[in-house]
């Protein structure tokens, strides 16, 4: 019988990520899969403990949750030297899920069914160096309206999903232009804009076609940005466009694929990572190719 590690955040989402595991137990156990439960008590519990995985104890781990759970395994793996050595399920249990738009896994039932199969592909990832520290990212490093958003949005967690819109639309209206010097696959210029992004998946939160011509299969990185000589109505289109993914084709926004990137705003800032908010002075960022085996 093959063993299963199912690591669950209980308060992912909508808080029902441990209720969905119970339900997608008795399916790995019909499937004749053993599994092992791992709850996350804490920020970063689930990275320090998936660290610490010998490679010979389970066939496959699964992720219930959301993006920042995803990272948190994918970081503990990166960790132990362990991210090619387990297939990795996701059951789409957080706010964003931007893997599971991508993969078109948001049904539960669906997602659960493909866990316990043989169909997998290779997912890149991209890894982050901060000032002090390093992280990888399986969605998004994001810079300016982009991160100071997500900081109103944590400010707004009681709102549910919907915090994500709410915060976007008053940041959106500050109409603030971020500045910072940027190379790009070892160029540099000045960046004057409204946010800046770089991207593995195709999607970011709640479904949102952040990079339409991107993908974590296709080793680049798709980088994004909305330029500084933008209203706050031009910046409204953009989010209104982004659902779709046709918002690369206005005038102000820049999509280009790259291997690499970094971010330098000259003192301290803060960035998106998967969701996360770090705060750093510069980032640079690198794709790592099939750097993860994916159930899908």
């Amino acid at each position: 019988m093959k063993k299963i590690c199912c690591i669950v955040n209980p308060v992912s989402g909508l808080k029902k990520s441990l209720k969905v595991y119970y339900e997608a137990k008795n399916y790995f156990l019909k499937s004749n899969f053993s599994t092992s439960l791992f709850v996350s008590e804490y920020p970063n519990h689930i990275k320090d403990y998936v660290s610490k995985i010998d490679k010979n104890t389970f066939d496959r781990l699964i992720v219930f949750g959301g993006d920042g759970t995803i990272n948190e395994v994918v970081n503990g793996l990166h960790d132990s030297n362990n991210l090619q050595n387990f297939k990795l399920g996701i059951v789409p249990t957080g706010s964003g899920n931007s893997v599971a738009h991508d993969t078109g896994l948001l049904d539960v039932q669906d997602a659960i069914q493909k866990c316990v199969g043989d169909e997998s592909m290779k997912m890149d990832v991209n890894k982050v160096d901060f000032d002090s520290f390093s992280r990888l990212s399986v969605s998004v490093l994001g810079w300016g309206m982009f991160s100071f958003g997500n900081i109103r949005a944590e400010k707004l967690r009681l709102l549910g999903p919907i915090r994500y819109d709410v915060a976007s639309i008053i940041t959106l209206f500050e109409n603030k232009v971020y500045k910072a010097e940027i190379e790009v696959d070892g160029e540099h210029k000045m960046l004057e804009c409204a946010f800046i992004v770089g991207c593995n998946s195709k999607h970011t939160g709640k479904g949102m076609i952040v990079a339409p011509k991107g993908g974590f299969a296709d080793k680049k990185i798709d980088l994004i940005s909305v330029g500084k000589d933008v209203n706050r109505f031009q910046v409204f289109e953009v989010f209104q466009k982004v659902y779709k993914g046709t918002h690369i084709d206005l005038p102000f926004v820049e999509n280009i694929k790259v291997d690499s990137f970094s971010i330098d705003p000259g003192e301290m800032s803060y960035y998106n990572i998967d969701g996360d908010i770090v705060q750093s002075q510069k980032a640079s960022v690198r794709v790592i190719p099939e750097a993860i085996n994916l159930l899908i």
